[in-house]
């Protein structure tokens, strides 16, 4: 198997790595980052322009008909940038599930305009009771001659405030169905918050909403499908936040001078980068363990290899952030210098969908991601 970059999405990253050095800069940031919205609706269109909004979306849709290799190729550069822009909740969670569970005729309604950058989605799965169990919603679907309405409560609604559709994931029918909502219908109760790191996200309450069902059927399989592609994602991101704060970190170790010196010169913090280079390419091999399970699919191994590679990935997270901050000193700590919010970024991921301990208990009910054999201590 070539691990290596094709030729389409080494253009692809340079494309995008471009874009984003030229329109996205920390100053850019800082201005998307004080709007009202969040994010940027030039970048966002800029985004449809160059075909990332449509990347695995299939043609038949005005799509790309591309894979999650070229969705984690370009977030990672995302990641490099800490774009605000709501991709992650449109293009990987609300046009992958509109894709695994929708009729062809609403897929027709939503993808091309995902893809031309005119409709963003938003999935509302987590509740405040639930935590990161998904299998057994506490927001109920009724279902009446007049139609569908949603009762419930989510949290930590990505992208919701830019959301023009919801799709929330309701007890139906014994099962767990998911249901398309307008943020602006009658019943619907919208709290926006923005988090640590920039991005929005929030809550909302459904008091008997009008919903329309996506597709039919118990749609399980394809909300943890979804999820496990998001959380693959998120490694991708985090490696080109990990990457972006190291390069950062070493040129200031280069210039910051003490004593008339680098502070570079200094073999403890000469160990200490190391350290975290040798922590940045485990981080690296993990990601691309997860982008390979996502991209093979194996139901049996999927789900497993990705949580795998997020503890790996979360871990690296709180490494390398904290380190970069210490090895700036009080500098790091300012909200004009860009460390720092690498560092809210790269504390954020590894709490989106899951976090460490949940994750380590899953993944040893599976028995681990490497068989438990005994060890032969017979002599020879």
């Amino acid at each position: 198997m070539d691990l290596e970059l094709t030729d389409v999405q080494q253009e692809l990253a340079s494309t995008v790595g471009r874009l984003l050095a030229t329109k996205y800069d920390a100053a850019a940031r800082a201005e998307v980052l004080a709007s009202a919205d969040g994010y940027s609706a030039d970048m966002w269109n800029q985004f449809a322009e160059i075909g990332l909004l449509g990347l695995p979306i299939d043609e038949d849709y005005d799509g790309a008909g591309m894979g999650f290799a070229e969705v984690a190729v370009v977030m990672e550069q995302f990641g490099r940038a800490l774009t605000l822009e709501p991709y992650l909740a449109t293009v990987v969670l609300g046009a992958g599930l509109v894709n695994a569970s929708g009729t062809d005729e609403q897929k027709s309604e939503l993808l091309p305009g995902v893809a031309a950058g005119e409709t963003k989605l938003a999935f509302a799965a987590y509740e405040p009771a639930g935590r990161y169990d998904l299998t057994q919603p506490g927001t109920t679907a009724s279902v009446s001659e007049s139609g569908v309405t949603l009762t419930g409560e989510k949290s930590g609604v990505l992208g919701l405030g830019a959301a023009d559709r919801l799709i929330v994931s309701a007890a139906v029918d014994g099962g767990v169905g998911l249901f398309l909502v307008d943020p602006a219908a009658e019943g619907v109760t919208i709290d926006v918050r923005t988090q640590a790191d920039g991005h929005k996200a929030g809550s909302v309450l459904f008091d008997s909403a009008p919903a329309t069902r996506l597709g039919d059927g118990d749609a399980s399989e394809a909300i943890a499908e979804v999820i496990d592609t998001a959380n693959a994602a998120l490694c991708a991101e985090a490696v080109g936040a990990m990457e972006a704060s190291l390069k950062m970190t070493a040129e200031y170790l280069h210039t910051r001078e003490q004593f008339g010196f680098p502070i570079g010169r200094n073999q403890v913090l000469q160990h200490r980068a190391a350290d975290l280079y040798a922590t940045l390419e485990y981080a690296k091999s993990m990601a691309l363990y997860a982008k390979l399970a996502v991209i093979e699919n194996n139901p049996q191994t999927r789900h497993r290899d990705v949580i795998a590679a997020k503890l790996v990935i979360d871990d690296a997270c709180r490494h390398i952030s904290q380190e970069a901050i210490q090895m700036h000193g009080g500098i790091g700590m300012t909200m004009e210098y860009p460390i720092g919010h690498y560092a809210k970024r790269l504390t954020v991921i590894p709490r989106t969908f899951d976090e460490a301990d949940a994750l380590t208990a899953e993944l040893a009910e599976m028995g681990g991601l490497i068989e438990a054999r005994a060890a032969d201590l017979q002599a020879g």
